[in-house]
């Protein structure tokens, strides 16, 4: 049976009948990993959108008689270092806790499928190499995309100066926007094609570009799956964050007032860590999905479960009837 004629959506409905099950059956192993790694994850975002204007407009004390002097200090570098300071220490602090977690998660779903058992202690203890492939795959990926933009930026800049040379107005053609389309799609269709490879790095054992090229031949096939997994998530995210805008909280100093603020704080934190979550075991679930898809994952199985009964990964209480799906 070639590639072609399975069902992406009969694939999509699989992977998400997986994820709820090996959820559903280490709900508290799940739980503990969303509070270590993904509530602060969560946290972060929910509170970024109140506290990146107060951070970027931030003005520094001044001295009285510095406000005696006929011309003004400009703020503007003050304001850039600080935010990129700001930006770089939020990222060195992001991307270890976001690795850690997707790390995590990914083993632990991969362990529920096969019904190994799900321990916490034992999957943090062993974190430390799966996240350092992870850290590895994540920058060389942000090396190709940086490589990409540079090479857009200077493609736009060539343009603007043919222009100049023929007298081309340049607001008759928008270079900058047309660049800006052509990186978003570029990036975007780079996202889809690595979207596994976080998934790789972890359960493989690899880092690096190997990921990345691993995961754009595992993805051939699934890609429209993978990408109603994206819109569906990203747009709960998306709408989270957005209805929370929407909620006005008034500003005041009793206890009354600060409720809100952590009734919403709370509200979105969980929400939005419950849908970090589902993004991290759905992406692993396309991963086994997307093995038997290329014939990877029977033999993985058979060899997984050839010193015990059989009919070991079929049973009702277990999670692997991805091959009864693939191989209908």
């Amino acid at each position: 049976m070639s590639k072609s004629s399975y069902s992406w959506p009969a694939m999509l409905a699989g992977v998400l009948s997986v994820s709820s099950r090996v959820v559903s059956d280490h709900s508290r192993h799940f739980l503990a990993l969303s509070v270590l790694f993904l509530l602060p994850l969560s946290f972060i975002i929910i509170a970024s959108p109140s506290l990146l204007p107060i951070l970027m407009h931030h003005h520094q004390f001044l001295p009285p008689q510095s406000l005696l002097r006929d011309a003004p200090l400009s703020s503007t570098s003050p304001d850039f270092t600080r935010t990129l300071i700001l930006a770089s220490a939020a990222a060195a602090l992001f991307l270890p806790i976001a690795s850690a977690g997707a790390a995590a998660v990914t083993r632990s779903v991969i362990d529920g499928f096969y019904g190994r058992p799900v321990k916490i202690l034992p999957n943090l203890r062993s974190l430390h190499i799966p996240v350092l492939h992870l850290l590895a795959t994540v920058l060389s990926g942000f090396l190709i995309f940086s490589a990409i933009v540079a090479l857009i930026v200077s493609l736009c800049l060539l343009l603007l100066f043919i222009l100049s040379i023929l007298d081309v107005e340049s607001g008759s053609v928008p270079p900058y926007s047309f660049a800006a389309g052509i990186a978003a799609i570029t990036i975007a269709r780079f996202q889809l094609e690595w979207c596994l490879a976080g998934v790789v790095s972890v359960m493989e054992s690899t880092w690096g570009f190997a990921p990345l090229k691993r995961s754009g031949e595992l993805i051939d096939g699934m890609r429209l799956a993978a990408i109603c997994l994206w819109v569906v998530f990203g747009a709960g995210i998306g709408f989270t964050l957005w209805g929370l805008g929407l909620w006005e909280i008034p500003s005041g100093g009793s206890w009354y007032d600060v409720m809100p603020v952590v009734g919403k704080t709370v509200l979105g934190s969980a929400l939005t860590s419950l849908l970090l979550l589902y993004i991290i075991v759905t992406h692993a679930a396309l991963y086994l999905y997307c093995k038997a898809v290329h014939g990877e994952l029977l033999g993985e199985i058979v060899e997984e479960f050839a010193s015990e009964y059989v009919t070991l990964p079929f049973d009702d209480n277990r999670v692997p009837h991805v091959v009864s799906v693939v191989l209908r």
